[in-house]
């Protein structure tokens, strides 16, 4: 009987300070679990720094033998459900580990994840219960995060899932057949696909090298991808903007027609008049904003362009 095949996807970008730490962590935890095979897909995001002579120097490299490699490096950067979604799509595994080589996504808790598996899951979420180095500000914005696309989706949202997740070999066939939007929000697509799941909690560690890739303009334009992505709430809205706009201006309309006719005096103008245009204005391009949005992104799926392209990708056996 051969041995359980697992894909490791592993995204980089700019890591040149931690990624050979983060390989002599991972090899550690992958040599205490020689029962399995495993093929490690470094995925270079574009990296601008020596990245790439990292991952060199890591594929030149004797390890064990139940380990292979594959390297795929990006023409320029296309953001990180990127390069999680072109590892799935280059992965053979009977099932596909996704993770971060910041450090913040322990290894050691790999065997977790496949004991979970072999248990009869087909996915596997980490649910982060701590992270050292998170701020008030985003913990308080990735809670509201949770507590808004909750609200607006018909799908519940497991909260704190990250990109750590284990997929069978099934789900990983479906994200690569289907899923193929250019706005993506990777541990939403996961987990709306249906099959068996559990969660498993896991704390993340601070950061030891470099510098987070995601700025807080990075987390805020994820959050509107996968709330545009997941919910149509948005649009109804604005339907139900434009029809309480209708509404009261036909009823300010009625009554200034009614103080016109029968009225003693002539309603004051100037007052009701500016507030009404502001109001009117503020409320008619807060509709046209999100109508561009959901625009935008139908245009962006129109288009077919590729999600990456791979400026070289070589099999080191």
């Amino acid at each position: 009987m051969n041995p359980m095949s697992i894909s490791l996807v592993i995204s980089l970008y700019n890591e040149e300070a931690g990624a050979y730490r983060f390989w002599t962590d991972l090899l550690d935890a992958l040599s205490a679990l020689d029962q399995y095979r495993f093929e490690v897909i470094w995925v270079n995001d574009g990296s601008t720094d020596g990245t790439q002579e990292i991952i060199n120097r890591i594929l030149s490299e004797k390890v064990p033998a139940n380990i292979t490699h594959q390297p795929i490096e990006f023409s320029r950067n296309f953001g990180h459900e990127a390069a999680i979604i072109a590892g799935i799509d280059h992965s053979s595994g009977d099932a596909v580990l996704c993770m971060d080589s910041d450090g913040q996504h322990p290894p050691l808790q790999i065997q977790n994840m496949i004991r979970a598996f072999e248990d009869g899951n087909d996915i596997v979420l980490m649910e982060r219960v701590s992270r050292d180095d998170n701020g008030f500000i985003k913990n308080m914005m990735s809670s509201a995060f949770y507590r808004c696309i909750n609200v607006l989706s018909a799908i519940r949202f497991e909260n704190n899932a990250t990109d750590f997740f284990l997929i069978s070999s099934e789900v990983a066939g479906v994200l690569k057949s289907n899923y193929r939007e250019r706005n993506r929000f990777i541990r939403g697509f996961i987990q709306s696909v249906g099959f068996k799941s559990t969660k498993l909690p896991f704390e993340a560690p601070a950061r030891q090298f470099g510098t987070s890739n995601y700025s807080l303009l990075k987390l805020i334009k994820l959050a509107v991808n996968a709330i545009f992505t997941f919910s149509s709430v948005p649009l109804r809205i604005s339907i139900f903007f434009s029809i309480a706009f209708i509404l009261l201006t036909t009823l300010l309309g009625g009554y200034s027609l009614y103080m016109y006719l029968y009225g003693t005096a002539p309603p004051s103008g100037y007052t009701t008049i500016v507030l009404f245009l502001s109001f009117s204005f503020s409320l008619l391009f807060f509709t046209l904003a999100i109508l561009s949005a959901y625009f935008e992104k139908m245009i962006q799926e129109t288009r077919s362009r590729p999600v990456y392209i791979i400026k070289k990708r070589k099999a080191n056996d």
